[in-house]
């Protein structure tokens, strides 16, 4: 999603959203948070619910499907009227004045917004309700809806952190965890689990309204309350990190080099996604192994061997620049940061590190590309540009 549309979309409860163009109904919307049917039956799980109260559960997640598919179609209502007169300006169709047209742009926004706060409101019903159903000491519910928040608002896939890190470490049980206790793991981050479940709900919303917030200043060119907003966001941010840093080090300090390193570079592709990326390299070296020779393979392995300590140390430059853009109260990928002024010179080393990483990073591509045939190429772009 961009600034103003890249928002935390989880996944769509499958009873009103199996089909794949409903799902994107709902990303193309900026709806989210959005519950996914998978998260809300742990929850019923944790909350101990017995099968007379799993029944009335379903009640609930039927509630919430038709709820949700409501908010979706008056977004979409409400949205059409402003949204066919802003095409039809911009189609020259119709002769609207600059004023207009932001107001429009505002307003779909604005709709937007309300369509949020609608799903949260929804979110809260559905909590609420499923905790009346439980039997559990108050305890065990407090920990219950904690997982579930977590699960539901820390949805990773952009540069605000909002992962957790325990999901993380449940993606990497059969990798670089493997050889890890688990029991051991559990007790590393059972403090973290307290402490991210108190913030997460919060933290995630609030990320979400200032990105809002942020474009409708874009609009109305108020440069002041943007950089109030990248300033709240940065100290919001900072907080968060160190809960990140602590959960993901504290895994590290159980693991030998190699699994370290790899543990380290998932943790930094989910909370670094805009530098510590899937390299499109890899993803065609990959396909190599697959499809070619091992002669022709082992080329695009070189390739790799050779450029990756360059580029893992300009990533790791890039990763530090970010984290000190945050602590100048600015988010140095943000199309906002050169509204901040002390942030100027930092960002221009970051925007040279980004150009360096952007030119390596083709650079490896060509070198895997070239032992291919035309038809080999052909098919790893493919590949690449659907994103598989």
């Amino acid at each position: 999603m961009n600034d103003m549309l890249n928002l935390l979309l989880c996944a769509v409860l499958s009873t009103f959203a199996a089909p794949h163009d409903e799902v994107q109904a709902f990303q193309l919307a900026g709806v989210e948070p959005i519950v996914a049917p998978s998260d809300f039956r742990l929850f019923v799980s944790d909350l101990q619910l017995g099968l007379d109260e799993r029944d009335a559960a379903d009640l609930l997640l039927d509630d919430y499907a038709a709820s949700m598919r409501t908010v979706l179609s008056d977004l979409r209502a409400h949205q059409a009227a402003d949204r066919d007169r802003l095409e039809a300006a911009l189609s020259g169709k119709i002769r609207l004045d600059a004023h207009t047209i932001r107001e429009i742009r505002i307003a779909l926004l604005t709709i937007v917004a309300d369509a949020c706060q609608l799903a949260d409101g929804h979110i809260s019903e559905m909590i609420e309700w499923a905790v009346l159903l439980s039997p559990a000491d108050a305890s065990t519910i407090s920990q219950a809806t904690g997982r579930f928040e977590r699960r539901v608002f820390l949805v990773g896939g952009n540069r605000e952190g909002l992962v957790d890190i325990t999901i993380l470490a449940e993606e990497a049980s059969k990798e670089e965890l493997s050889a890890a206790d688990s029991d051991t793991i559990d007790m590393t981050l059972g403090s973290y689990n307290k402490s991210i479940a108190a913030i997460a709900r919060s933290d995630a919303v609030h990320v979400r309204d200032a990105r809002i917030q942020d474009g409708i200043a874009a609009l109305r060119s108020q440069n002041d309350a943007r950089r109030s907003l990248q300033q709240d966001l940065a100290m919001q941010w900072i907080m968060r990190m160190e809960l990140q840093d602590a959960a993901v080090s504290g895994i590290a300090k159980i693991l030998d080099d190699e699994a370290t390193a790899a543990w380290q570079a998932r943790a930094n592709q989910s909370l670094f996604p805009s530098v510590c990326g899937r390299l499109d390299a890899d993803r065609a070296h990959r396909w190599a192994q697959a499809n070619v020779s091992n002669t022709v393979s082992a080329v695009g392995q070189k390739c790799i061997d050779t450029s990756m300590p360059r580029l893992l140390s300009l990533r790791a430059e890039a990763m530090t620049l970010l984290r000190e853009g945050r602590s100048l109260g600015v988010d140095l990928d943000h199309e906002a940061a050169s509204l901040v002024e002390p942030a100027y010179e930092l960002r221009m080393k970051y925007l040279r590190n980004s150009g360096e990483r952007s030119v390596l990073e083709q650079e490896m591509l060509d070198c895997v590309l070239r032992p291919l045939t035309d038809g080999q190429r052909a098919a790893v772009r493919r590949l690449i540009m659907t994103g598989e």
